[in-house]
């Protein structure tokens, strides 16, 4: 049974941008499309939303277009990242992007489990007419316990990127098979990626906040009559450098855990090539 080290797949996406400084730059760099694309919908969704505030139907289906819409270009964006990455650095365009982005789709499925967890403490809280201390104590381990058996499962399932690159077709359940070798040891890898990764955007979108407000600049959105108008807010150069630096870090974020399940998925499956080809970098 093949096994992998804890700490250089923790560092894997570190490793791989000392390695390929530039590829992988390029690579985190595609999440500035995704981050101005969210400033686009905004504008939009602003635009629509202030003439229909007094129609809730309205409302809520203008957000819920918005949502959808950058969740999608979110998930194109890293589907394209993840196999680059698994590439080790090599951007394209191709069948290996597109089957990553459906795979994106189904690993949102673990949600429901958050969803089904706190629907199940709502319902223990009505039926037990639990109120005050009790009922938050009951929803938020209901919530608690969602989460973390919603990582537990995506952890299983992290490996059908590395893989789907790799077989050039989709695997879904190839990668619960194959992390079943070592589940906890992959789980804990898992949740430092992901913690470092929100350190990384997270703590990183932070101080970009604190420089723009330092530096004066002003990336707010702007309300016009005219969506031309509108628009052209969001090419100002201090909101493109936002965009650009907010994309950035997000894309970062991404690297940082797909280069974990790509180093893991090629220390549990063997890839003489890819072994050989880290050799000469």
């Amino acid at each position: 049974m093949r096994d992998f080290a804890f700490g250089p797949a923790v560092v894997a996406g570190v490793d791989l941008l000392r390695r390929r400084p530039w590829a992988i730059l390029a690579v985190a760099l595609l999440g500035a499309p995704v981050a101005f694309a969210n400033r686009v919908t905004a504008v939009l969704s602003s635009h629509f939303l202030i003439p229909a505030f007094t129609q809730p139907a309205s409302v809520s289906m203008i957000n819920t277009a918005t949502t959808g819409v950058n969740l999608l270009v979110f998930l194109l964006g890293v589907s394209v990242m993840a196999a680059a990455v698994s590439r080790g650095g090599r951007i394209r365009m191709g069948g290996d992007e597109l089957r990553l982005f459906v795979l994106s789709l189904i690993a949102f499925l673990p949600l429901l489990i958050v969803l089904v967890t706190i629907g199940v403490a709502g319902a223990i809280t009505s039926i037990g007419r639990l109120a005050g201390a009790w009922e938050d104590g009951v929803m938020f381990t209901a919530l608690g316990l969602g989460v973390v058996l919603a990582l537990a499962l995506t952890s299983r399932l992290s490996l059908a990127g590395p893989m789907t690159v790799r077989d050039g077709a989709m695997r879904f359940m190839a990668s619960w098979r194959l992390t079943r070798q070592r589940p906890w040891k992959i789980f804990g890898v898992f949740l430092v990626t992901v913690l470092m990764g929100a350190v990384v955007a997270g703590g990183g979108g932070y101080l970009l906040t604190l420089a723009i407000q330092a530096l004066r600049l002003d990336i707010a959105m702007m309300y016009d009559p005219s969506l031309a108008v509108a628009l052209k807010a969001v090419v100002k150069p201090a909101v493109l450098a936002h965009a650009f630096l907010q994309g950035l870090l997000m894309g970062s974020a991404v690297v940082i855990q797909i280069a974990s399940a790509a180093y893991i998925h090629r220390q549990l499956v063997g890839d003489p090539v890819a072994d050989q080809a880290a050799v000469f970098d």
